[in-house]
C-alpha cells in the first residue's frame, strides 16, 4: 500500500495531553496502511513540548529518528541533543527510561517505531510507576511498591471504562464517542 504525504490525517494532541506535555501532532503511519506487528509515526512536537513521560518497555522496542528540527532525548544518563539525521535506539528489556524533549525554538519532527509487544510492561523511573499492559485491551497502573492506582477495562463492543483503585470511575467511552 502506498501513503501519499497528505493521505494520513494530522492527529493533533488532545486537550489533557496538550496540558500536560504540550502542543504536539502524529501522523499514524502503520496505522494508515494496516500495520500491526509494529507502530511507525511521525511524530511533531512545538517548541517547549515533549513527547511522554521518561519510561522504558520490557517488552518493547523502540527506534527514533530525527526528521527536521532538534530533539533532546533524556536517558539514564542525561541529555542528548540529536539532529536532522541522527537517531536512537532503546532495545525492550534495557532499563534505560528515555524521552524527548524539543527544547529549541522551532518545531521538530522524528519517526518514531515500536514492536507493539503485548503483554507489555512499562516503567516509568521519574514517577515511580509500572503500567502493565495485557492482550485483552486492558491495563493496570500501579506504583513501583504494588499498590494500584487505575485500571482500565476494555469490552468486546469497543467500549472502555477506567477507574481508580477504589473502583471509582474515572472515564469511559464507547467506539462512537472515542475517548
Amino acid at each position: 500500500m502506498i501513503i501519499r504525504k497528505d493521505q494520513p490525517p494530522v492527529d493533533p494532541s488532545d486537550e489533557e495531553d496538550t496540558h500536560y506535555y504540550g502542543p504536539s501532532e502524529w501522523l499514524h503511519l502503520s496505522d494508515e496502511g494496516g500495520l500491526t506487528q509494529f507502530g511507525a509515526h511521525v511524530h511533531t512536537l512545538q517548541p517547549g513540548t515533549r513527547s511522554s513521560d521518561r519510561h522504558w518497555h520490557e517488552e518493547q522496542d523502540e527506534f527514533l529518528y530525527v526528521l527536521s528540527g532538534e530533539a533532546t532525548v533524556i536517558e539514564e544518563d542525561g541529555p542528548h541533543l540529536l539532529r536532522s539525521g541522527d537517531a536512537a535506539c532503546w532495545p525492550a528489556g534495557t532499563p534505560n527510561g528515555h524521552q524527548v524533549v524539543n527544547r529549541s525554538g522551532a518545531p521538530c519532527s522524528f519517526l518514531i517505531f515500536g514492536s507493539r509487544a503485548v503483554p507489555d510492561v512499562i516503567h516509568y523511573p521519574d514517577r515511580g510507576e509500572i503500567l502493565y499492559d495485557f492482550e485483552d485491551g486492558s491495563s493496570r497502573l500501579q506504583r513501583t511498591d504494588g499498590t494500584l492506582i487505575e485500571e482500565l477495562h476494555t469490552f468486546e463492543d469497543g467500549s472502555w471504562r477506567l477507574q481508580s483503585a477504589d473502583g471509582t470511575l474515572i472515564k469511559e467511552g464507547t467506539p462512537e464517542r472515542g475517548h
